[in-house]
């Protein structure tokens, strides 16, 4: 028998296992694939998510609720991958679905203090924090504790950016006291609150404490997330820079060299967290005397990052929903 004609039974076998296998995939239930585009967004995986996301909206397969939830992960997405006038179009979206649904307060919420987020990207840390203090309110009025920590570490991160080291402390006193109630926390929970504490005894001047900190939100999130996650190599650069600041430029050095790293391989070039660690990579090279690499390197991000902001931030205003 002719070879050419011994593969069209295997063909026919192939099509006919696709035809029909795919009224299966086209059930698959719209909640779990919403779930699953959530879990990329926290595996550090944005660009596939959001091909997903918009792929559950163009389906039109969930309801008002299910929506404002697809816009809120879709500003998570967005804000990752630095697109960040996108990211604030998706969670305006996500507000204006959720806020008018009844009895619908963690949800509605939970946008409120994820938008806080981009504002702190974008440096509007006066609208972040009216924001995630109204989520913080809405949290409280439903005693929602695993909410309040969220919103509770995140005001704490805003008032330390601004060196407000009292304020700071109360709410990460908050957030710590909260965590100890709640039963939905996870592992970012624990790692964002060892970071805080870490960040606090830093700018109290305990670089030791600091440094353990930092080194318990590293571990975990090598636990947790791996190697090759945004949040890892964050971690790193957080542990070298109070490692600089010690004088301890050896480990500084190698230990934002791999954040860098992991950095480049999990986010954009482009990206503004990206180019901000590539310029905090440099001081430390400029401590240890590698003046031109250095020079060099700060020159591109900066160059870089102007160029992205420019681009990226031309429609990124103060939102309305921000003010209300």
């Amino acid at each position: 028998m002719n070879a050419k004609f011994d593969l069209r039974p295997r063909v026919l076998l192939v099509i006919l296992v696709l035809l029909t296998a795919w009224p299966l995939l086209a059930q698959i239930d719209p909640a779990k694939r919403l779930t699953s585009a959530f879990a990329l967004v926290k595996e550090g995986k944005p660009s596939p998510a959001v091909v997903e996301l918009r792929a559950l909206l163009d389906s039109n397969s969930l309801d008002l609720l299910g929506s404002g939830k697809i816009w809120n992960i879709l500003g998570l997405a967005y804000e990752d991958l630095g697109e960040f006038a996108l990211s604030q179009h998706a969670y305006e979206e996500s507000l204006r679905i959720l806020e008018g649904l009844p009895n619908n307060i963690p949800d509605y919420a939970m946008a409120l203090n994820d938008f806080g987020a981009l504002y702190v990207a974008t440096g509007q840390l006066d609208v972040a924090e009216k924001l995630r203090t109204k989520a913080l309110g809405l949290y409280e009025r439903i005693d929602d504790h695993g909410g309040i920590t969220r919103s509770s570490g995140d005001l704490a991160g805003i008032a330390f950016s601004q060196k407000k080291v009292a304020m700071g402390s109360k709410y990460l006193e908050r957030a710590v006291k909260e965590a100890k109630l709640a039963n939905d926390l996870d592992d970012d929970d624990r790692i964002a609150i060892a970071s805080l504490q870490g960040w606090k005894a830093q700018l109290d001047g305990d670089l030791a404490m600091s440094a353990m900190r930092y080194r318990q939100a590293l571990d975990l999130s090598r636990r947790f997330h791996g190697e090759e996650h945004p949040f890892t190599g964050w971690d790193y650069l957080l542990l070298g820079t109070v490692h600089a600041e010690a004088g301890q430029l050896t480990s500084a050095l190698e230990e934002m060299r791999r954040g860098v790293a992991v950095l480049n391989r999990t986010l954009s070039r482009e990206n503004p967290r990206y180019l901000v660690a590539e310029l905090a990579y440099s001081r430390v090279l400029e401590a240890t005397g590698s003046h031109a690499e250095a020079a060099r390197i700060k020159a591109t991000a900066e160059s870089l990052l102007k160029d992205v902001n420019r681009k990226q931030c031309a429609g990124c205003t103060i939102s309305v929903a921000a003010l209300r």
